[in-house]
């Protein structure tokens, strides 16, 4: 967490700013052209240096792109602010957010030009998740993910499987199957990798689809008051102990490369992020289940419910150059170019989903994510993404962090499900 020193110079660094930001919006007083720099992590950074040379040329503007390596890369950026650095906009975990807003690090957009359009344009679950918990809009979208299962076609045929499990049950029953015939020595892949976009992600959406709670109104780990917490749980204990996981999962060192392991076809089932389908169903050159050997189904559970999040694009609140950054953040984040620019690149290239509805009436999005996805059944999934306001608590980073390593030792059963329950909650409760 952020010293109490360090937050006091950010809020105030932050509030400093704000009042020079409504200023250097004022009439004459923007500065058009003003070198800013534009920091993400490090994904497709080619693409990204290709839309912003674009937007340089036909913007006139001076937009340096940089990256980070994604493990430190909030860490980084903090470190680089309490230094006195400003990098005008930056890419930021959604579980990042609220702490940046509430150190002043980043500013609020309710105020500038053409916000309001943005709003009204985009699915209000995600506008929501978008906002801090004073309600102000704090950022724009980078894209919105949310989990979905995965199968191997040709490997439940060889199983003689005529169609996906639609129940937990069932895949249970398939995986132990397909391992006793030798199909598969680890036939489930789920995302337990131990970053914080892998196992805390994997348990939020497996509780949300047996209809489990985990936090309460007041953002409150509630997961000792359901009994359908410790379900799920014991689901996991029990698919570990029947070997039907590598225990390679708990090592990778990101989400990223857990996708990747799916290109070999040795799994018969894998629950990741959505976009991830797209590189192992169309990418012939490294996947084995290229072209579409490898399918979604509907989750399984109870309601089939599946964590949603946001990722996005935040304005530096001590930025020099708002009119600028501001033009910049409606690039990459909305449609200044009114036609999906950048929206349409990273969901055709690279199957990233976007909250903007209009984005998939575009006939070149809609023929793309026909060569990897039943699109209407996605959208179908994006109706049972369930969205969470605890990301929004100051805490929540330093929890999901430490609870990783919790989790992977109920997994293993080196504590049981009751203990990791209380330590979770305890966990919790010691950070709010």
């Amino acid at each position: 967490m952020l010293s109490t020193s360090r937050r006091g110079l950010l809020r105030g660094a932050g509030s400093l700013s704000l009042a020079m930001a409504l200023n250097g919006l004022a009439p004459g007083r923007g500065v058009a052209g003003q070198p800013i720099s534009f920091v993400g992590w490090t994904f497709r950074p080619d693409m990204v240096q290709g839309y912003v040379d674009y937007f340089n040329k036909k913007y006139d503007e001076q937009v340096n792109y940089s990256t980070l390596p994604w493990p430190q890369f909030h860490q980084t950026l903090e470190a680089r602010a309490f230094a006195g650095e400003v990098v005008d906009v930056m890419y930021c975990f959604h579980s990042f957010r609220e702490r940046w807003s509430q150190t002043g690090l980043i500013r609020p957009l309710d105020d500038l030009p053409g916000v309001d359009e943005i709003k009204a344009a985009m699915a209000p679950a995600n506008l929501e998740s978008l906002k801090n918990k004073n309600g102000q809009l704090v950022a724009l979208p980078y894209y919105l993910a949310l989990y979905i299962m995965i199968y191997n076609e040709p490997m439940l045929q060889q199983g003689g499987f005529q169609a996906p499990a639609a129940s937990w049950d069932e895949l249970i029953e398939h995986c132990v199957k397909l391992k006793k015939d030798g199909a598969s020595e680890y036939p489930y892949l789920p995302n337990w990798n131990p970053t914080v976009t892998g196992t805390t992600t994997q348990f939020l959406t497996d509780c949300f689809a047996d209809g489990a709670t985990v936090f309460d109104a007041d953002n409150r780990l509630v997961i000792d008051q359901d009994p359908g917490v410790a379900q799920v749980m014991e689901r996991w204990q029990r698919i570990y102990g029947l070997g039907l996981v590598t225990p390679e999962i708990f090592t990778k060192p990101s989400t990223t490369d857990v996708h990747r392991m799916m290109f070999t076809g040795r799994y018969a089932y894998h629950s990741n992020h959505s976009n991830y389908l797209q590189t192992i169903a169309s990418n012939t050159k490294e996947s084995l289940l290229a072209p579409k050997k490898a399918k979604m189904t509907a989750y399984p559970g109870k309601t089939g419910d599946t964590y949603m999040w946001t990722d996005s694009y935040v304005l530096n609140a001590n930025t020099t150059a708002l009119e600028s950054a501001w033009k910049l953040m409606r690039f990459v984040g909305a449609n200044l170019d009114k036609d999906w620019t950048v929206q349409r690149k990273w969901a055709i290239a690279t199957g990233l989903d976007n909250p903007y509805p209009a984005l998939y009436e575009e006939p070149e999005v809609i023929s793309s994510y026909a060569n990897w996805i039943d699109l209407p059944l996605l959208r179908r999934q994006f109706g049972k993404g369930k969205v969470i306001s605890a990301f929004k608590e100051a805490w929540y980073p330093e929890y999901d962090a430490r609870a990783v390593p919790i989790l992977h030792d109920m997994i293993r059963k080196t504590i049981p499900v009751g203990d990791a329950i209380k330590q979770l909650v305890a966990l919790q409760r010691s950070l709010a």
